[in-house]
């Protein structure tokens, strides 16, 4: 459990950093995992994002994962404003609290591919997102995080 409260504060740490034209978005997801996403842009092309979840997927537990997007790879012009298309690479780690593994951690890298809408008034984001996850412990194994979230930037 010490090891997902320092997970924890490194995320909301991560949250916090301030750039000259950083932005930064609060909200939910749902879907596999189910909770809070965050995002911070760190300049025009790239952000962080992460997320305290718990899923309920090939584990179910609580779910943390960070990851660093490469945004607005390609935008999609709608009457309404762009879709962006994103893609990134991070890390997911879930304390598995039920089944064979009830106990364990499961760790390994994630790889995301979402579609972002942004809205200007109010100053909401909408997203969906696909990713794949590889999970090195507590067995090799691939996962797939399926979601769609709303979160409201400031």
């Amino acid at each position: 459990m010490t090891k997902l409260f320092f997970i924890f504060i490194l995320l909301l740490s991560l949250l916090g950093i301030q750039h000259a034209h950083a932005e930064a978005a609060v909200g939910a997801v749902i879907g596999d995992p189910t909770g809070i996403s965050g995002r911070l842009g760190m300049d025009g092309q790239h952000s962080l994002e992460g997320a305290l979840a718990y899923s309920t997927g090939h584990y179910e537990g609580l779910h943390v994962h960070a990851t660093y997007l490469w945004d607005r790879a390609r935008s999609f012009a709608t009457s309404e404003g762009p879709i962006e298309l994103y893609y990134g690479l991070g890390v997911r780690l879930i304390a598995i609290s039920k089944g064979d593994r009830d106990g364990e951690i499961a760790l390994g890298p994630r790889a995301p591919l979402g579609l972002l809408y942004n809205f200007t008034n109010p100053n909401v984001e909408i997203f969906g997102e696909v990713s794949l996850a590889m999970d090195l412990v507590p067995k090799t194994d691939v996962d797939l995080d399926v979601g769609i979230g709303v979160r409201v930037r400031f």
